[in-house]
């Protein structure tokens, strides 16, 4: 789908607000089936640079909708599931644009709340909208990055438990910031050390950075529950092939990761998809002339991956002996990597046809992947290495 003209100029936030929706409703789907009640606080919530009256172009209205859309899923379905929203917004002009709209709001449909202040300083009063029991989602999508990402501003919420954090790590701004003397107590905040990356390239810069990064969060257990997952995803500037920030998963639960990336297996064609047409549309202004064709048609798929580099992790996890390859084994291996279910699902197949593994729960069915991890209650299917 092409970039809507209310995007353009900030294509990164098209691609961000795809991926909340996209994730959003199938996570609302899901633990609808188990709860009765579901919070979701958008803690930058202010309507920025917004064309439409709805404010549908914003998380404000995308989160709206999917909780309509949730709430209506879930009633077909016999679940009858209350929704809470809190959205935060410290500008004063943006908290009354913000509260004149949910004012109009159906309290059938949603009840919607609005904190006028700061983040920070209003950690505690979002905790006690939370309360204890129900589940919350948290989406932290800041303009900065000081008083936000570092892990002692977070803790309070990281330490509730049947909770998920979506959060916008600004990456190339503390890229460039994380040397600079300057800055050593807020990258200590940040990573618990001041990261060392001399000598590193800038892909093993980011990978290292982000790496850490999420091993931090993971270090705060919840007060009850499983332990943390984290998974991120990169969202690259519009017009420059460099990442602009990531998006960090965080959650309790091996399902959520697979969703969560799924999701944005699927959201990664579109961004590549925007990117090409945003670069397309700063040429033709530059050149003052159009081009024939429209670039973003001939874009496709591709992996994320480097096969050469599933293929050999795929016959390093596996053993001569079967061994049942789950939701909880799929979770693992997204968490470990960073890929795609689809690398993983090529890359056995190449595997599977040179006779290198074999699924052994796959003979006599009908196939639509080469390994099926929900199967058996998400227990998934046996898979050896042949010798």
């Amino acid at each position: 789908m092409p970039v809507p003209a209310s995007y353009h100029g900030r294509e990164q936030a098209f691609v961000k607000h795809r991926l909340l929706e996209t994730y959003l409703q199938r996570l609302f789907m899901i633990i609808g089936l188990n709860q009765r009640s579901i919070r979701y606080v958008d803690c930058f919530s202010g309507p920025w640079q917004e064309d439409s009256a709805d404010l549908s172009d914003t998380s404000i209205g995308i989160a709206l909708k999917i909780i309509r859309k949730s709430r209506e899923g879930l009633r077909k379905r016999g679940r009858d599931v209350t929704f809470h929203a809190l959205f935060i917004e410290k500008d004063k002009n943006a908290f009354r644009k913000l509260h004149d709209h949910l004012q109009g709001l159906s309290k059938e449909e949603v009840s919607a709340d609005a904190f006028l202040g700061g983040f920070f300083d209003l950690r505690e009063s979002i905790l006690k909208w939370c309360g204890s029991e129900d589940f919350t989602f948290f989406f932290i999508d800041p303009n900065g990055w000081k008083n936000v990402v570092e892990i002692p501003t977070l803790t309070p919420l990281l330490r509730r438990p049947n909770s998920e954090f979506l959060i916008n790590f600004m990456y190339d701004f503390l890229l460039r910031t994380h040397t600079q003397e300057s800055f050593r107590e807020d990258m200590q905040a940040i990573f618990g050390e001041v990261p060392d990356t001399e000598g590193l390239t800038p892909e093993e810069k980011e990978e290292y950075l982000i790496s850490l990064y999420r091993k931090r969060l993971k270090e705060i257990p919840p007060s009850w529950g499983s332990k943390p997952r984290a998974v991120s995803v990169p969202v690259l500037y519009p017009t420059i092939d460099r990442t602009l920030y990531h998006l960090v998963y965080l959650t309790r639960h091996p399902k959520g990761i697979t969703v969560f990336m799924d999701a944005s297996e699927k959201l990664d064609l579109v961004q590549r998809r925007a990117r090409v047409q945003a670069k397309q549309e700063d040429r033709e202004t530059r050149s003052r002339q159009l081009e024939l064709f429209r670039a973003s048609e001939s874009v496709h798929k591709e992996k994320r991956a480097d096969p050469t580099q599933v293929r050999p992790y795929w016959l390093d996890k596996l053993s001569t002996t079967p061994r049942l390859f789950g939701v909880e084994e799929l979770a693992d291996m997204l968490e470990e990597t960073g890929w795609f279910e689809g690398d993983f699902q090529a890359a056995f197949g190449e595997l599977e046809k040179e006779g290198r593994v074999k699924n052994l729960d796959a003979t006599g069915r009908r196939r639509t992947k080469f390994v099926h991890f929900t199967e058996h209650g998400n227990r998934g299917e046996l898979l050896v290495r042949e010798e």
